[in-house]
This record gives structure tokens, sequence and C-alpha cells, in this order.
């Protein structure tokens, strides 16, 4: 009896021993998470100058690795339906198109093999990128010109993007999107400026680059930032935000208080999602403000000058700020109501960093708060981090920013970016 109580007393001290050890993870998080993430969520990672990979969180295998130059100084933006990452490359005058090949088919998904597309857009000073529904439009700072792509139709051989010229258009720092009823909202600056880069109205072009719609009395000191969601457009300004509606109508939404048109006292970032009614827009020195184009009202709901940069999830169901001391903040988009907040270890971006702080003049200040994020990045439920060993990615839910998960890399990366998509019926707690 003896020894059987021994024996009974040295299992139990075993299995306490295994159990409580630092060193084994967590069952029920490493787990769990390839079950709750989307089937075709992946990571695009970014490692020196000319590697770019694609990795499946789920399994945290990279599954494909292309190893071509990566263009110094390009922004990529991830297209709408998160197949393609396009590097807008206004330096070199062209823009270019990963395919991380995640394809899309609404209620399923098929995966190729990730590449560099062999189309290129050539174009002068390619600069301001925007994207809703199956178009991703580029202004070219150079001409005045736009460029049209047809997401859909970029894996088609012999598929060219449309650079649509504008008719009395001058060179300026402008911005465009294009709306559902097929008109394109652009940036022009007014007949009696010549020294300002920015521009200072918006017309509704076609296709053929013919002004359909040209409202003089909406007339501001200067414009910059825009974002649409097809059914309206906002562009920021020195006066308040310009709306171009789906029925051909341009107005002003006008400044509320603490806004005007002394430098980085205006709205010159603007955000939006497909998704949502609402947008989202940043004065550099004044914090985020809430935009609602149908009752043409804005409110100010997070006030500081200490915005590094705000994002939304996949879905548009959050909206995420990244404060200066990497506090995160998330926020319900549809409402703009605080859910939760914590500072987390993030890598840091010098390059990004660097830059804004070197910044000489307000155009460059506010061509930086465009930049999109490069180290953090979402899906519809989950928020990845680089961390800052640029080695380990963590993973935090959403809706409380709690931990998750930690992946391991095998070595540094610089920039993580998610794309593929998430199809909600897939996801189950």
């Amino acid at each position: 009896m003896k020894n059987l109580r021994l024996s009974l007393m040295l299992l139990s001290l075993v299995w306490l021993t295994f159990s409580c050890s630092d060193d084994d993870p967590d069952p029920d998080v490493s787990q769990s998470f390839g079950g709750l993430e989307g089937e075709y969520i992946r990571l695009a990672m970014m490692a020196g100058s000319d590697q770019m990979m694609v990795m499946n969180p789920r399994t945290e295998q990279t599954t494909f690795t292309v190893n071509e130059p990566l263009t110094d100084g390009a922004r990529y933006y991830l297209s709408p339906t998160g197949r393609y990452l396009v590097s807008v490359e206004r330096a070199q005058n062209q823009t270019r198109f990963f395919d991380a090949g995640i394809v899309n088919h609404t209620d399923h998904g098929h995966e190729y093999a990730a590449l560099w597309l062999e189309t290129t857009v050539s174009s002068s000073t390619p600069t301001h990128y925007s994207a809703t529904g199956d178009d991703i439009v580029l202004f070219n700072d150079g001409d005045g010109s736009i460029v049209h792509i047809e997401e859909s139709r970029l894996e088609f051989a012999g598929y060219q993007p449309s650079v649509i010229p504008m008719p009395n258009q001058t060179q300026h720092h402008g911005a465009t999107v294009r709306l559902d009823n097929g008109l394109f909202a652009v940036t022009f600056q007014h007949d009696t400026v010549t020294q300002d880069p920015l521009p200072q109205i918006v017309k509704l072009v076609d296709a053929q680059g013919e002004v359909q719609v040209d409202n003089e009395d909406v007339r501001v000191g200067r414009i910059h930032g825009n974002s649409s969601n097809g059914r309206v457009a906002l562009f920021g300004s020195t006066d308040g935000l310009i709306a171009a509606y789906n029925d051909r109508a341009i107005a002003l939404i006008p400044n509320v208080e603490g806004l005007n048109a002394e430098s980085g006292n205006w709205i010159g970032t603007v955000r939006g999602h497909d998704n949502l009614d609402v947008f989202y827009g940043w004065a550099r020195a004044q914090g985020l403000f809430r935009i609602d184009p149908a009752s043409q009202s804005m409110t100010r709901f997070y006030e500081g000058d200490d915005v590094k940069s705000f994002f939304f999830s996949e879905d548009g169901t959050y909206l995420i700020l990244h404060k200066t001391d990497d506090e995160l903040v998330v926020y319900d988009a549809a409402s703009g109501n605080e859910m939760t907040q914590e500072v987390i270890a993030i890598a840091p971006d010098a390059a990004y960093e660097n830059a804004r702080k070197e910044a000489p003049t307000e155009l460059e200040r506010l061509r930086l708060m465009e930049e999109p994020e490069r180290v953090l990045t979402a899906s519809s439920e989950f928020l990845y981090i680089l961390e800052p060993s640029q080695t380990e990615i963590n993973i935090l839910r959403l809706s409380d920013l709690s931990t998750v998960k930690t992946m391991t890399l095998d070595a540094p990366v610089d920039v993580i970016i998610r794309v593929g998509f998430h199809r909600k019926e897939n996801v189950a707690w």
C-alpha cells in the first residue's frame, strides 16, 4: 500500500511539473488560432532590398519567397480584394503590382504562386492612391493626369490600365477617386493660383477626361488627402471637407472648432472604408475627427498631437489608432466609440520616423501622413504587430487587444502587410 501511495505521489508531481512549465505553450492559445483566422489570410513580408515573402499565419509556414529587387522609396498599398500590393514608385514614374496569389471569389478562394506581374504603368510622378470596389486610381503630380486600374482585369495578360489626361489641368500635388456613378472626383488648381503646389477645387470628370461637374462655389485655400466608399468622396482642406456625391453634387462640410487654415490645424488625411458610411480625418496638431457626409457634419473624437497613424481592420469593423508612444487604441469604426487601449512593443520604422522629423515643408509633412503602416496590419478580427526584434510577430485580438499568439520568424523582416481575405463564416467562437 505504501508503494502504491508513493507511486501515485510521484506521478502527480511529474504531472504538475510538466503542466506548469513556462516552456510549454498554452494549448488553448497555440492550437486555437489556426481555426479562428481566415483560411485565405496571409502576411506579405519584406526583407532587405530584394525579398518578398508570403506567410500563412495559421500554420506559420512561408508559402512563397520572391527574390526580385524592391524599388527604393516605393509605397505599398493593398488592393480592395487583398490580392495585390500596388507599388507606387513616384521617383521612377511607374507603378508595379505584386500578386500575393490569393484569389477572392466571394464564396470561396484559390491560392496560386506569388509573383510580380509583368504589367507596369508609366505615368508622370504617380503619388496619391485611392481604391474602392474594383477600381484603383492614382493621381499623377507631374501633369495632373490620373491612372485608372480595374483590379479584376490585372490577372489577364495584355491588360493595360488607363492613363487619362485632364484638359486644362496643371502640375500639382493632387488626388482623385472613382465614384460608383462612373465619374472621377479630381482636384484642380484654380485659374488664379500659380505658386501653390496644392489644389483649390474638385471637379467631376468622365473616363475621357471631360469635366462633367464644376461647382465654382466650393473653392478652398488648399486641398490635401481624400478617400471614398464609392457612394461619396471626401477631400481634406483648409476650410473643411469637400464632399462629392454620387448624385453629382459637390458641397463643403465646414470646419468645426479647433480647425483652421494654420499649419497642422486642418484635416489633410482622410480615411474611409467601403463598408462604412462615415469617414475619419486627421489634423496633425488637433487629432482625429469623425465625418458624416449624409448630415454634412463632423465631430472630434480624439484630441492630441501624438497621432502616428490610423487605419481600419479588413472589414471596417474596427478603427485602430497608433500613437507616437506606441499606445494602440481600438474604436468601433461605425460609432467612433473607444473599445480598448494598450501600450504595445512595436518595431520602429526608422525610415519613416527620420523622414517625418526632417520634413522641411508642410507639403512633405502632409505626404508623410498619408504613408500606410509598415509594422502593423489587421485582418477582420486580429492585429499583427512586428515586434522590436523584427523576428517576432505578435497577434492580438482586436476586440480587447489580448495576445493570442506570437510567431517567431527565421530571419528579421522590415515590413508586414496583411494580404488575402477573410470570410466571416469561417470564424466560430
